[in-house]
């Protein structure tokens, strides 16, 4: 009897109370409702899902557009390599974003494979915004003492060990890299194997202890960079790092959180197709539909938060050509490598690379005429910095 009812479940391919109740006690995953109601237009001759494909695109083409710009600046003026790779990679968060959002809105058969690669490009960005706070710290005189306590300059970088805080930061911001990776893989699998089942919030399914898992180390990973920035906010509150902050990480914020509430309302039945919306429409397109639509006014804050214009009146020439300023940017080998080597060895590299450069330090807004030079030189050279 139970073989039929579930056989007879499959093959009507719909969600009902007695599908719901039967894989609480089987462990069964409740069959997906893929038919539902016929599908009308919902304006003039496009349906929901064709209006769907065409927002997503029309916006993520306008911030994709928009952060081109922004890239092609800080390109075309590649004068400060350390500061400028890092702040490339944060930009190009909003054209991975867009792009997914574009093709898991067109293609929601395969919505669920695609849409966690989200969270990797999150976790570049992320990563490498933390490495930009580090550099603006070390562009004071007193910065690597903040960092690695006091004498920790005149003791030198090879005898000073990274403290137990910054370690804890450094760690929790970049886990986020590898477990992005991991989420992805796993809702994969789980999703091969058919023990995924987004529609059920029963524990006995991957789906939500993903949800969950991804929840908490996007958490941590947002708090550990916040954490940074509380312990170092004199240095680091007249670059606009909160302007910064709520930039990229309400993206990322608003990733999770929507997802996370759509997949509980999906799950439970509060949201559920109708003569608009197929089942894939509900559980696929519409967190990326929603995303998609506030990526411009994301990419337009962009503008303001990270800037060109301090680059171009440094009055230094570009350090290379804006090709290899974007294959510097592209290649991640040096955050992948910090996972593993903690923050001395990559802060040392970016100390010698600031000697190298002579000055990485980015001019500070000034009130009258716009910016004030605070070059960051050498040890023995360095300035202090207007407040």
């Amino acid at each position: 009897m139970e073989a039929f009812e579930i056989h007879l479940v499959a093959r009507k391919n719909r969600i009902n109370v007695s599908s719901i109740i039967h894989s609480a006690t089987s462990h069964v995953c409740p069959a997906e409702n893929l038919a539902g109601l016929p599908i009308i237009p919902i304006i003039g001759k496009y349906t929901f899902h064709e209006l769907a494909t065409i927002i997503a695109g029309a916006c993520g083409l306008f911030s994709a557009l928009i952060c081109g710009f922004i890239v092609a600046g800080h390109a075309t003026n590649y004068s400060f390599p350390v500061q400028q790779r890092q702040v490339i990679r944060i930009v190009l968060l909003i054209p991975w974003v867009a792009l997914f959002c574009f093709l898991v809105v067109l293609e929601e058969k395969a919505g669920n494979y695609l849409f966690e690669g989200l969270d990797f490009g999150c976790a570049i960005a992320l990563s490498a915004f933390l490495l930009l706070m580090c550099d603006f710290v070390l562009s004071h005189p007193e910065g690597f003492d903040d960092l690695f306590g006091a004498g920790a300059r005149a003791r030198g970088a090879l005898q000073t060990k990274g403290p137990g805080w910054l370690k804890r930061i450094w760690f929790g911001v970049l886990q986020f890299i590898p477990t992005s990776i991991i989420i992805w893989i796993g809702t994969i699998v789980a999703l091969g194997v058919g023990r995924f089942c987004r529609q059920s919030n029963s524990i006995h399914f991957a789906h939500i202890w993903i949800t969950i898992f991804k929840f908490i180390v996007t958490a941590i990973s947002i708090l550990c960079c916040l954490r940074f920035y509380s312990r170092n906010k004199p240095k680091l509150l007249q670059h606009n790092i909160l302007l910064k902050l709520f930039t990229f990480k309400s993206i990322i914020g608003l990733n999770v959180v929507q997802t996370f509430v759509i997949n509980i309302l999906a799950g439970n039945g509060t949201l559920s197709p109708n003569k608009y919306m197929t089942y894939q429409d509900v559980n696929d397109g519409l967190a990326s539909l929603i995303l998609a639509c506030e990526l411009p006014f994301f990419a337009l804050l962009m503008i303001f938060a990270f800037p060109s214009k301090p680059y171009k009146n440094s009055n230094r020439a570009a350090g290379a050509g804006p090709v290899k300023a974007i294959f510097e940017a592209l290649d991640i080998r040096d955050l992948l490598g910090a996972i593993v080597r903690g923050p001395m060895r990559l802060i040392r590299e970016q100390e010698m690379e600031m000697r190298r450069e002579g000055s990485i330090k980015l001019r500070i807004v000034d009130a009258q005429d716009g910016f004030e030079d605070t070059a960051y030189r050498r040890s023995s050279e360095r300035v202090g910095v207007a407040v």
